[in-house]
């Protein structure tokens, strides 16, 4: 039987969202390019995974390892990439 880490490819976190809804919108939209996605969130909480709304923890839109530069150069209309982001509010808490 073939170990689960050669079936599943690695994943790596594209970018933050307040909510699961924007991150699956924007996910949704690597459909279109046949590129799977994966939205990592805690929002299932006290209102259930109903809940559309913002979230504290925000949500996170992950893709294969292999297909990060192909979703970064796709999203880069909508998306800041996440270690610009990451240096714009390091730079702002300065």
């Amino acid at each position: 039987m073939a170990s689960r880490s050669k079936q599943t490819p690695d994943l790596v976190e594209i970018a933050r969202f307040p909510s699961r809804l924007e991150a699956e919108s924007i996910g949704h939209a690597l459909d279109q390019y046949d590129i799977p996605f994966v939205v990592r969130s805690d929002d299932v909480g006290i209102y259930g995974p109903g809940m559309t709304g913002w979230s504290p923890q925000g949500a996170s839109l992950w893709v294969a390892a292999g297909q990060v530069d192909e979703v970064r150069e796709l999203l880069s209309c909508v998306v800041a990439p996440l270690d610009d982001a990451e240096d714009e509010e390091e730079g702002e808490a300065d």
